[in-house]
């Protein structure tokens, strides 16, 4: 009876945690950060490896990226030209990473899971710093080139892990001049779209993913997505990344001490 209510309290925290990464992912990104923790423990229980969790992890995140663009699709119209190479090589990016994490060994992945949400967290904490240095450094005219190419490696990333990415997408976006931030988070949210649909297929395909949990995940995070989507004029983005890097830190040192234990 005790394991019921455990495993029954852990469920609920883990939809909690996907209803509010679906805000964080929309607004400023990393809502892994909330939500792995919880899943990866979870689906352990049950037999499923730690890649399995990533995958599931990424599926469930993602339809809350379509709220969000239904609600920016309008910010769209100035870069329309710019979609369709965006997309492709988002789509190219998105397939190399999800095509590495189901080649990574499930005991590795275990081990780089600390190191990639360090990461993850140190990009959101040095956000400030680093956008005032692309305010600075912006190109006048927006490099095409460099937008495409960057555009395809910082895919991979997302594809592989996604957290953080979403930010990276932004620092590329304004280094090549485009600075609006609503402009921004629309072209982010069509690189999430994407890089992280095609991964969804990568691993559906090779069947990676916890469908059970991931479904419940997937509806609470789209309605998180829809709310902040909504509330974006409203909400203090340099508080925002300051939040999430907050929880990155501590989701870090969460999976270190996990890895050092074991």
């Amino acid at each position: 009876m005790e394991s019921f209510f455990s495993h029954n309290l852990q469920l609920i925290v883990l939809l909690m945690a996907s209803l509010w990464a679906g805000v964080l992912n929309t607004l400023a990104g990393g809502g892994s950060f909330l939500t792995l923790p919880f899943l990866l423990p979870i689906l352990q229980a049950r037999g499923f490896a730690s890649v399995s969790a990533q995958s599931t992890n990424t599926v469930a995140l993602w339809p809350g990226q379509w709220s969000s663009a239904a609600v920016f699709r309008h910010d769209l119209r100035e870069h329309g030209h710019r979609i369709v190479p965006l997309a492709l090589a988002s789509l190219a990016g998105g397939l190399v990473g999800a095509w590495l994490l189901l080649l990574t060994p499930n005991q590795r992945f275990l081990h780089l899971l600390p190191w990639l949400m360090l990461f993850a967290a140190t990009m959101f904490f040095v956000s400030d710093w680093l956008g005032r240095w692309t305010a600075r450094h912006r190109a006048a005219h927006v490099s095409e080139f460099w937008l495409i190419t960057g555009m395809i490696a910082v895919s991979a990333y997302v594809g592989y892990f996604g957290a953080g990415g979403g930010f990276l997408v932004m620092a590329l976006l304004a280094v090549c001049g485009i600075t609006g931030m609503r402009e921004m988070i629309a072209l982010k949210t069509v690189n999430g779209l994407v890089s992280i649909g095609i991964a969804v297929a990568w691993f559906a395909l090779h069947g990676r993913i916890a469908w059970r949990d991931c479904m419940a995940m997937a509806v609470l995070a789209t309605v998180g997505g829809y709310l902040a989507a909504h509330s974006s004029r409203k909400i203090d983005p340099v508080w925002m990344r300051r939040f999430v890097s907050f929880i990155g830190f501590a989701t870090a040192a969460w999976f270190f001490w996990s890895d050092y234990r074991h």
